[in-house]
């Protein structure tokens, strides 16, 4: 099959500027345009059009069942809610870190703890760091079985700096781990070194949180009391604040009215709106950062001719745990989405309808209109078509003294008259700009 040739752009341009021709646009038919509807005015369009029940008195059956539809997803959500709240806290647990280093091939090391397993193959000196970590049992016992998590799975990223002379020891004194999706977890890390001498070493860990929680500033703490906690946390405290000191802007309920607290906060903002709240705090003033790593100073020990150094210290961390009621009650409402694919299908229906009671309504009030006093509806039509017409031919001829009275543009035709007066121009202008181009080329 032979392909239709089109014009190249530089032929339409000459086209646009040399011949100006009038194109015609064929009317859209009924169901492209309720499509349309369906996707950018769903919400407004489920509703009947005003004053319906005079030609349908069933249609108040249908407005009471909207209302009672709106009533029933408040009380689902508010249930979901609260089974959330219920079920969804996380368990938390304790825990445990432990660092400790071995050595190995030492010329101090005594004789009787020389161990073959940990020598070198070319007898080199050298030792073995050690991280790890273990859950500790709760305080209570349970009977049921809890997710089994291991210690690298509550950290990003495990970064170990050491001191030492770089160019004695040319493989580098920084060694970073960084979790990646199908990575197995362990118990702990382990880095082995050549070296002789005691070492002194930070240990850097990164928490990994899920969902992500950030540091509070130290002004929004003051008024969320929470140091640590995710977006969704700080802005659900805020809203309690701002309604438990009766914040929120009498006539719209959408405004805040900052008190000192908040002033402080958003930069002595007055009002501001909900919506606006996040990228204020968020992005604008930067009142969240990432939460701070967790850091170990240790000394590995080699000098004093022992192979193991046990831990000394502990070090206790606060962790959570995913609650096994959470994953049912997450698996629940996913085995719910089904259900909410026929309601939006559905949904869409009722769109359809009520985009056609509302054609079909603009359709009686305009032949209603006619009825009730022909002459004068033909001549108001006649005259309101008549300047369309010439506004968008560019050719308007009014009475000079019906403009100079204000009366004149009060009619309902005159902000259609600005639309196409501006539209025209922005065209103008276009054709201007292209044939300017064009005389450049």
């Amino acid at each position: 099959m032979s392909q239709p040739t089109h014009p190249t752009v530089d032929q339409q341009q000459q086209q646009s500027v040399i011949t100006p021709e009038v194109h015609f646009r064929k009317r859209p038919a009924e169901a492209d345009s309720v499509s349309k509807h369906i996707k950018k005015k769903r919400p407004i369009d489920r509703f009947a059009p005003p004053r319906i029940e005079a030609y349908i008195p069933e249609s108040q059956l249908y407005t009471e069942l909207c209302e009672l539809e709106r009533k029933l997803d408040r009380a689902i959500m508010q249930k979901r809610l609260s089974i959330q709240e219920a079920l969804g806290k996380p368990n938390k647990r304790t825990l445990r870190i432990f660092v400790s280093n071995t050595a190995a091939d030492q010329s101090n090391l005594q004789a009787d703890e020389a161990n073959p397993f940990e020598s070198n193959e070319d007898n080199s000196p050298s030792w073995i760091l050690r991280v790890e970590g273990r859950l500790l049992d709760p305080l209570i016992p349970t009977k049921k079985a809890q997710p089994v998590q291991k210690f690298s799975s509550f950290f990003k990223s495990i970064i170990i700096q050491l001191d030492r002379d770089p160019e004695q020891y040319p493989e580098g004194n920084l060694t970073e781990w960084h979790k990646q999706p199908s990575m197995v977890d362990v118990d702990g890390v382990e880095l082995k070194r050549k070296g002789d001498k005691d070492v002194n070493a930070k240990i850097i860990l990164v928490p990994d949180f899920t969902p992500q929680k950030y540091k509070t500033s130290k002004a929004l703490a003051n008024i969320i009391k929470l140091h640590l906690a995710t977006k969704a946390q700080i802005l659900a405290e805020l809203n309690h604040y701002i309604r438990l000191n009766h914040l929120q802007d009498e006539t719209d309920k959408r405004k805040i009215n900052c008190n000192d607290a908040l002033k402080g906060l958003l930069d002595g903002l007055e009002v501001v709106e909900f919506k606006d709240l996040p990228h204020l705090l968020f992005i604008e003033h930067c009142h969240i950062a990432m939460p701070d790593p967790i850091v170990i100073d240790y000394t590995i020990q080699v000098e004093d001719g022992r192979q193991f150094h046990p831990p000394v210290f502990a070090y206790d961390m606060e962790v959570e745990l995913d609650s096994l009621l959470r994953q049912k009650m997450l698996n629940t409402v996913a085995s719910s989405s089904p259900s909410q694919k026929e309601i939006l299908s559905l949904d869409d229906k009722i769109v359809q309808c009520t985009q056609s009671i509302n054609n079909s309504k603009q359709k009686c009030d305009f032949l209603q209109q006619f009825a009730t006093s022909p002459v004068q509806f033909i001549h108001k039509w006649i005259t309101s078509q008549a300047y369309e017409l010439e506004i968008s031919l560019g050719q308007t001829h009014v009475n000079l003294e019906e403009v100079r009275q204000s009366e004149f543009y009060k009619q309902p035709w005159v902000k259609e008259a600005v639309f196409h007066y501006l539209t025209s121009k922005t065209q103008q202008r276009m054709q201007e700009l292209l044939a300017t181009q064009q005389q450049q080329k």
